[in-house]
């Protein structure tokens, strides 16, 4: 089956077990890093519009994590601080399928 009939939400999942696993420690910010703009650039036009927005504020520490400073105009954070967001990114991402689910059940 191609990516394009693929549900909204199994492209969702790809994110959350991406950063279920930084958040649980697995991997390294960096691995996270570059997997997490990997799936961004192959993944985000499938999202739905709240699981977009997550990702779109991670993407942002993301950047931060990983960019330069005077290109990005966002100040530098390290890999405590990218853990921490994604942290919040999975909370608000497992809020948002739940809410998607419920939608779908009726």
């Amino acid at each position: 089956m191609e990516q394009s009939y693929r549900s909204a939400s199994a492209h969702a999942s790809r994110f959350l077990f991406l950063i279920a696993q930084f958040v649980d420690r697995r991997i390294p910010a960096e691995f996270f890093s570059a997997q997490f703009r990997e799936l961004q650039n192959t993944q985000s036009s499938y999202l739905d519009a709240d699981v977009s927005s997550v990702i779109g504020m991670l993407s942002v520490d993301v950047g931060a994590y990983l960019g330069d400073v005077r290109i990005r105009g966002v100040d530098y954070i390290d890999s405590e601080q990218l853990w921490r967001a994604a942290g919040q990114a999975f909370r608000d991402l497992m809020a948002a399928q739940s809410e998607h689910f419920e939608r779908e059940a009726g």
